[in-house]
């Protein structure tokens, strides 16, 4: 086997071995969307309330939604 058949051997091993990597992740990152999509449809949406003013809902959706807090100190 000649050296320049060699390294085009290799080479398109390397680049086949780089697509099934990337298919791979590819396909897990399928899942995990559909898994996600299916959770958020299981949800139960909430309720609409009877009156038309929502801003005293607008304090609990921001508690939801912000990051953690840091542990407090004793």
């Amino acid at each position: 086997m000649s050296t320049s058949l060699a390294a085009v051997v290799l080479a398109l091993v390397g680049v086949a071995a780089v697509v099934g990597v990337a298919w791979a992740f590819y396909l897990v990152g399928r899942a995990e969307d559909r898994d996600r999509a299916a959770a958020e449809a299981a949800r139960k949406p909430p309720e609409p309330e009877a009156d038309s003013d929502h801003s005293h809902g607008n304090g609990r959706i921001a508690r939801e939604r912000r990051r953690p807090l840091p542990p407090r100190r004793p």
